[in-house]
């Protein structure tokens, strides 16, 4: 026979077991696995694109939103990147608007965060990546790339 005392802490137990799995809630838009692969099904400004329903943010650096006045070309650049090919990405662990947020590299292998850093359609959003595209940035603003090429300052 089952000691009363023994029922009794296994049935506190359960209780609160299950008012924890109720709590708890899994991420709304995990990546499969910590990196993932696939073409990009929508791209919508120059740092932010979907894997299907899974919006990502690349990590690292900040592109002009889609509706201000250098956001269509930011997003243009990023389409030719892309060009509806293979992209690979490392989820980082952190969300951004309930965005992942990953490094990504395009099918040849070209980091893409760099690349729009360095065609002057995004900028080192140096929070973050502590100065990793700050070459980049600075390479853009001597060559007067992409915005640069208005006299755009990088607005971070």
């Amino acid at each position: 026979m089952i000691p009363r005392l023994t029922i009794v802490a296994l049935a506190i137990s359960s209780i609160a077991t299950s008012a924890d799995a109720r709590r708890w809630k899994p991420p709304r838009h995990p990546l499969p696995a910590e990196e993932t692969t696939g073409v990009p099904t929508s791209i919508y400004d120059g740092d932010t694109f979907r894997f299907g329903k899974i919006p990502v943010r690349i990590w690292g650096i900040d592109a002009p939103e889609k509706d201000t006045r250098f956001g269509p070309a930011a997003r243009a650049q990023l389409v030719q990147l892309v060009a509806d090919r293979r992209v690979t990405c490392r989820d980082t662990g952190q969300r951004n608007h309930d965005r992942i947020v990953a490094q990504c590299w395009n099918w040849r292998g070209v980091e893409i965060a760099s690349a729009m850093v360095r065609t002057g359609w995004a900028v080192d959003w140096s929070t973050f990546s502590r100065g990793r595209y700050q070459p980049s940035q600075q390479a853009a603003q001597r060559a007067k790339a992409g915005m640069y090429r208005y006299g755009v300052q990088p607005w971070r």
